[in-house]
């Protein structure tokens, strides 16, 4: 293996300081070394190069025209080695935060905003992990969780539509911020409604796409709208997510039931409109949910208050109904 034949390498801060401040004492000042040995610096490296960098003065030095030429290397190659330093130290200063978070609130509300998030606080590297399953923050899966579901103690009327997810495995020390309330809206493409306004009755006649992780919604939502009629639940029109649902809504395939939140993001509406109006809440919330254990660490508080101001812009920015808007 070649053996480097490198200059003394501490002596390459003496004359680059030097060589800047054309001055061996303001060297020295910058260093916290003596002007002596700011001098012994530059003599070594002079002797090991076999050239003299430095024409000295009577009061002043000045570099030779061979001394230019090495500063301006020396300087590309220290500049160099501050910037790859100050990536490591980047690396360092960033905190990485898990979030566990629902497979179509991450792809649909969560990822389109983090652009923000990056801009207020750049510190904070955000690992996204998606899952349906109930988060274990006892256990320190993750950081923060987003999930949806009834919260334990708050009362819920028999008629709203059930949300069958369980949202953690274990509530002891969790903090739980309601991000929105699961409101179940119908959506389909313009063309499906050419006669106008529909009634939910007459929705429960069209081609309903259902979605696996929310297997009674259809039932319950039309049951709360005082519709009786018996839907059932077409194998070709069914999804595991709400996100594959909208997709299917787009192409005309029939119309679903998703939570309204999920339109709140512009780009969401593309290709569809909403046929009836639904005030109707789910038994059960979204939730940011956080141990104590980590609420007081400062990244997270930061993730908490963004995620939060973000849920309250998302509530602003949500659609109304085609028949609302055609008058």
């Amino acid at each position: 293996m070649r053996k480097r034949r490198l200059p003394p390498l501490n002596a390459l801060r003496g004359f680059d300081a030097a060589a800047r401040h054309l001055s061996f004492t303001k060297a020295a000042e910058e260093l916290h070394l003596t002007q002596g040995a700011v001098s012994r610096q530059v003599k070594e490296l002079e002797l090991h190069l076999g050239q003299e960098l430095f024409r000295r003065l009577t009061r002043r030095i000045e570099l030779t025209t061979e001394g230019e030429q090495f500063f301006q290397t020396v300087e590309a190659m220290l500049d160099e080695l501050e910037r790859a330093g100050g990536r490591f130290a980047q690396k360092r200063d960033r905190t990485t935060l898990t979030v566990s978070v629902l497979p179509t609130i991450a792809s649909i509300w969560l990822m389109p905003r983090l652009h923000v998030l990056n801009s207020l606080h750049p510190e904070i590297e955000l690992r996204v992990v998606s899952s349906i399953e109930p988060a274990d923050l006892l256990a320190h899966e993750a950081d923060v969780a987003i999930r949806v579901g009834r919260l334990p103690g708050r009362h819920y009327e028999r008629n709203q539509p059930r949300i069958e997810l369980t949202m953690l495995t274990r509530w002891e020390g969790v903090h739980a911020d309601e991000l929105f309330p699961d409101k179940l809206v119908p959506v389909c493409a313009p063309e499906l409604l050419t006669q106008g306004p529909v009634t939910p009755a007459e929705l429960a006649c069209r081609p309903l796409i259902h979605t696996s992780t929310r297997r009674h919604a259809w039932p319950d939502w039309l049951k709360a709208q005082g519709v009786r009629a018996a839907v059932e639940s077409d194998p070709g029109l069914q999804f595991g997510h709400f996100f594959m649902s909208l997709d299917a809504a787009r192409q005309g395939r029939g119309v679903a039931l998703v939570p309204d939140i999920l339109l709140a993001q512009g780009e969401s509406m593309r290709g569809l409109v909403m046929p009836v109006a639904s005030d109707i809440e789910s038994a059960g919330e979204y939730y940011l949910l956080i141990h104590e254990s980590r609420l007081a660490d400062p990244h997270v508080q930061q993730f908490r208050s963004w995620a939060l101001t973000e849920a309250f812009r998302a509530r602003d920015a949500l659609p109304k109904p085609a028949h609302a808007t055609d008058t």
